[in-house]
């Protein structure tokens, strides 16, 4: 009898910390699992002027959306643009030869729920040295990407732009090395703010089970969606990001009810198979929405990967310790109650903002 009470006490101390953790948890909105938009740029450099096709990811122009409705209009883009024309005017230069090019907004296009293009026109002579600075990600305070493509005279190169990375002069493109570090950082710090599979792998592994079944768990998981990772940034097997986006916050809330009603993880790694194919098209997203050509693709293909599991080790080595302790304690059910339940509430939220919202 005594047992069944403490089970009882220990259960009912779980929900409750489960309940504080969501409480803490509810105010997180979407951004949390959609790190900032990725943005991309077209540019031409002709002899007597140069042609800027910006796209921004409609995720850094949610507050343009003065109606709250997910949904851009040009009547919304054209009052936000006095906004935007500053940004544009402090965050990119174009100079030729140490002459700046003053650039103007000719017109624009809308993808309503994934881009908006901004086609800037300015006089450049495309004879002299070209510089190209952008600097919006700095101006925005976070860590967005824009991958620009130049055309000029001499050939067709692609730059990375971040908020540490904010200028380059055109002829000079990175060499191999360069890239490969770029996009492996970019890979570690897209699954450091990917905190939908963060949580994915904090489900997984809060229940424990040894050294053995850690490493099945993430190789699996590992193995999985770097097949999709490959097919889909390949444009071999391409899914609407949508349903993905929505299926990455089932698997998290099926993993995290499991967690719930079974308390193991025995075979867990056939489950985690599964749902890794699912994340591996998550992961294949920023990759297609910077448009690499293919010879960049497949340099960024493999730096990227290599990224992703770099960040996945981290987090895990950091992860650890507190699983080891969690299976040690007392309170263990309970820990493990607590945070699954706030994990299945939160990913419950991202389901619905994913499918309805």
């Amino acid at each position: 009898m005594a047992a069944g009470t403490d089970q009882r006490r220990r259960s009912s101390h779980g929900l409750l910390w489960g309940l504080v953790v969501t409480a803490v948890l509810g105010g997180v909105t979407s951004a949390w699992a959609h790190p900032q938009g990725i943005s991309s740029a077209a540019i031409v450099v002709e002899p007597t002027r140069i042609r800027y096709d910006l796209a921004l990811s409609v995720h850094d122009l949610t507050v343009a959306d003065i109606d709250d409705d997910g949904t851009l209009t040009s009547e919304e883009i054209l009052d936000y643009y006095p906004v935007l024309k500053q940004r544009f005017a402090r965050g990119l230069e174009v100079e030729s030869g140490g002459e700046p090019c003053p650039l103007t907004l000719v017109d624009f296009s809308i993808d309503p729920r994934r881009a908006v293009v901004f086609r800037l026109r300015g006089p450049c002579d495309g004879t002299r040295p070209i510089r190209l600075v952008n600097r919006l990600m700095q101006l925005s305070g976070g860590r967005g990407y824009n991958l620009t493509k130049v055309r000029f005279p001499g050939g067709v190169e692609e730059y990375l732009f971040t908020r540490d990375h904010i200028e380059v002069v055109v002829g000079n493109a990175p060499g191999r090395w360069e890239v490969l570090q770029r996009f492996v950082l970019l890979g570690i710090e897209h699954i450091a703010t990917g905190y939908d599979h963060i949580l994915f792998l904090i489900a997984l592994l809060i229940v424990g089970g040894g050294v053995r079944a850690l490493v099945g768990i993430v190789t699996s998981f590992t193995v999985a969606h770097s097949i999709t990772l490959a097919l889909a940034a390949l444009d071999i097997v391409v899914l609407p990001s949508k349903p993905v986006e929505a299926a990455i916050a089932l698997s998290i809330a099926w993993v995290a009810a499991e967690n719930l009603l079974f308390d193991r993880n025995h075979g867990r790694w056939r489950l985690t198979f599964a749902f890794g194919l699912v994340h591996g098209f998550g992961f294949a997203s920023i990759l297609r929405d910077l448009q690499l050509s293919t010879d960049a693709l497949v340099v960024a293909l493999v730096s990227f990967n290599l990224g992703v599991e770099l960040g996945q080790i981290a987090i895990v080595l950091l992860a650890y310790p507190f699983i080891l302790i969690v299976q040690r304690v007392r309170y263990r059910r309970a820990i493990v109650v607590a945070v699954s339940l706030a994990t299945l509430v939160l990913s419950l939220v991202w389901l619905w903002e994913r499918t309805l919202g």
